[in-house]
């Protein structure tokens, strides 16, 4: 189970790095390559690492949850604030991409809010991966 873990760890750490310098960079490679073409491989990457982030995020959860009346705990906040908020990332991502590939328009016309919501995704994505990732790759080195 470890060594799941450990590659687990990296497979986010490194998801979190793409999707991070490849949103701060992609504007300026529009002239050079198919940015759209770069997305729909992060997607499929960061659809991957959301599950597995979410499924890691909850057993986490899960453990940290103490009985009914035990003080909260640094761990339990933890453990709930990232299964919650890769849930949310989860969500929007999915709405996003599911609008996309139904409609197959990048720009979705003047309409801004498919924007907004993949810049909260792009964002909060390498965050919430990236700690999960390394929370894992130091629970399979610890034990």
């Amino acid at each position: 189970m470890e060594g799941i873990k450990k590659l687990a760890g990296a497979y986010l750490v490194g998801v979190s790095i793409a999707v991070a310098v490849f949103f701060i960079i992609n504007i300026f490679l529009v002239e050079a390559i198919s940015v759209l073409v770069v997305w729909h491989v992060l997607d499929v990457l960061m659809l991957i690492g959301l599950v597995l982030g979410m499924g890691f995020n909850y057993v986490h959860k899960s453990r940290a949850n103490g009985g009914a009346g035990d003080p909260v705990s640094r761990g339990y906040l933890e453990a709930n604030v990232t299964f919650y908020v890769t849930t949310v990332i989860a969500i929007l991502f999915l709405h996003n991409w599911f609008a996309f590939l139904a409609t197959g328009d990048v720009s979705q016309g003047d309409n801004h809010v498919p924007w907004v919501i993949w810049a909260v995704v792009d964002t909060g994505l390498p965050i919430v991966l990236g700690i999960t990732g390394c929370r894992l790759w130091r629970e399979s080195s610890n034990a």
